[in-house]
């Protein structure tokens, strides 16, 4: 029997975040919690495998692009509609799986792998709604030199659950407006929470990782209100942990190649 979270307490820590939310996922929606462990091994897997690229000549495809007729243009740029098309509706349907189950988990309540894809076969086209919603607003934001756009982005990752919440049954710009309320003075927990442990993972169980964040935040968020903790120094840490890397990544690639130029100019 999973605790119910106290009114009282409020857990900033975000590796202990991601600890419950993940021992919750695997309390209480067994069938999904091994669904996602298995498609992440094969992805991790299917990755290692990846066939060697074969050359494509330039000329020869743009030869063959200029013999098209307008049949030929029409059929590709249906097939490439079709293709995206079915890719979007695979992704939210397993992004509603993740959404609904996250929903439920925040109320302690078990989850059917049956039913988490039925819930979100039936909301597809909504969801998937919500979701381009989403990339778009995200994408304007990052116009205004991209770290808007990782905030909001970060702001708006409850949405899905808000969407999927039977008590609130919000759609589109509501289930948005209503992650912003949850995630106000929030938004580094958030963003800790899920980084923390893809960091550790390496990437590998990122689903696994964001639905049992995603319940616990949403629970916590909801009975906190705008009064939240100050951020964990954990989250802090993990918030500039990227930056110092990517800092670090360009200082020791400027000075190996110094290193190289000189060598070389030695040896001329």
């Amino acid at each position: 029997m999973v605790k119910k979270t106290s009114h009282r307490h409020f857990e900033n820590n975000p590796f202990f975040i991601a600890a419950g939310g993940i021992t919750l996922f695997a309390n209480l929606a067994q069938s999904i919690f091994v669904l996602l462990i298995v498609l992440s091994i094969l992805q991790l897997f299917g990755s290692s495998f990846t066939p060697y690229p074969t050359e494509l000549s330039s000329d020869n495809f743009t030869g063959a692009v200029q013999g098209w007729q307008l049949g030929d243009w029409l059929v590709a740029g249906g097939s490439g509609f079709i293709l995206l098309l079915a890719a979007a509706l695979v992704s939210a349907i397993f992004g509603g799986v993740s959404s609904y189950t996250s929903a439920m988990l925040a109320r302690n309540q078990e989850v059917r792998l049956t039913t988490a894809f039925r819930v979100a076969y039936e909301n597809v086209w909504a969801y998937l709604w919500l979701q381009i919603i989403i990339i778009v607003k995200t994408f304007l934001w990052s116009l205004l030199l991209i770290i808007p756009g990782i905030i909001m982005a970060v702001r708006y990752s409850l949405a899905g659950v808000a969407f999927y919440d039977d008590k609130k049954q919000l759609r589109g710009n509501d289930a948005i407006r209503e992650s912003l309320k949850l995630t106000k003075n929030g938004w580094i927990t958030t963003y800790a929470s899920n980084v923390l442990f893809n960091l550790l993972t390496l990437g590998t169980i990122p689903a696994i990782i964001s639905t049992g964040v995603n319940a616990v935040l949403y629970k916590q968020f909801e009975q906190a209100g705008s009064k939240k903790p100050d951020a964990h120094w954990l989250s802090w840490l993990t918030l500039i942990l990227p930056f110092v890397l990517l800092v670090m990544a360009i200082f020791l690639t400027i000075v190996i190649a110094i290193i190289v130029g000189l060598l070389g100019h030695k040896a001329l």
